[in-house]
């Protein structure tokens, strides 16, 4: 019965600090939210280039050209046999009439190439597969793999190397935007753990007097910890839902803007934080609360020393 009568005390005298003190506690719960707000954006910032390289991954694809003499059959038994690697999202057969009729197309005003086309008389160009591949990694490994007796005399060309540029740019790119967002997110962390270290260091110097007055009457530690201990979890609890609440009207109000610049490649990073929400939000709430904590036992030590 002691145990709750106290407990009930803590709470009361919990509430009564928050609203004794309502801009200090205010603007404790401001810099709180602020810290959130500068994780959250860094984690959004490396959710949305992730989103980014991935869609420029999808669009890389690969055209493999066999010469004239490669039968449909042996295209297409090609075509069956890379659609049958892990690696490989995707293998479209395009046939020596359709490469003529794009080709042609494509040079449609173009004189010059036309009438040297007309002067060879036969179709020039073979059957082709446009290749595209779950990872950028994994072309090396397709194309070796087409390496075989079977395929490799009937290839003519390759345009592996006009995107093996794209590649690396991609892979460096990705490399620096992760490095950048753990460098950010690590100086922000810094300055948030001092920012809240010296934001409750300044509430509980507020609160001297009182701490004081408790622990001369006869209060024990836990006690007069409590109120304090309790304040920083609720003001982690609150600082953590207002930043759920503005993180998520952000980003409906950005879904569409990133889904009409990405179309059908985008993956929704509203739906990633949807889907991580208790594993992010959850994490962002448990170090907030242990770190306020840790920070709030701290600077009450030399007043509880009366």
């Amino acid at each position: 019965m002691s145990i709750i009568l106290s407990f009930s005390r803590v709470i009361k005298f919990t509430f009564q600090n928050i609203l004794r003190n309502f801009w200090l506690s205010f603007i404790t719960m401001t810099v709180f939210l602020l810290t959130l707000v500068t994780i959250n954006s860094v984690l959004f910032i490396n959710v949305v280039a992730d989103s980014v390289l991935e869609s420029v991954e999808k669009k890389v694809e690969v055209t493999v050209y066999f010469t004239p003499e490669a039968s449909e059959d042996i295209t297409k038994a090609a075509q069956g046999y890379l659609r049958g690697f892990s690696q490989v999202r995707d293998v479209q057969y395009i046939s020596a009439e359709d490469a003529l009729a794009t080709f042609q197309e494509r040079h449609a005003f173009d004189d010059v190439i036309l009438s040297s086309l007309n002067e060879i008389g036969d179709n020039p160009f073979g059957n082709a597969l446009v290749i595209s591949a779950m990872s950028t990694n994994d072309f090396d490994f397709i194309l070796e793999a087409l390496e075989t007796p079977e395929f490799s005399p009937y290839i003519r060309d390759k345009d592996f190397d006009d995107y093996q540029t794209i590649i690396e740019k991609i892979n460096a790119l990705s490399l620096r935007i992760r490095i950048a967002g753990f460098a950010l997110a690590a100086l922000f962390g810094l300055i948030a753990v001092l920012i809240i270290f010296n934001t409750i260091r300044v509430a509980i110097y507020v609160h001297r007097d009182e701490i004081g007055i408790m622990k001369l009457v006869g209060a024990n530690d836990w006690f007069v910890r409590g109120p304090f201990l309790l304040e920083a979890i609720l003001y982690s609890l609150v600082a953590v839902i207002m930043m759920i609440i503005i993180m998520f009207i952000f980003l409906t109000a950005s879904e569409t803007s990133l889904m009409n610049y990405f179309d059908e490649s985008y993956n929704s990073v509203y739906q990633y934080f949807l889907n991580n929400s208790l594993i992010i939000f959850g994490a962002q709430f448990l170090g907030l609360a242990i770190l306020s904590i840790l920070t709030t036992a701290y600077a009450m030590r030399k007043y509880l020393r009366v």
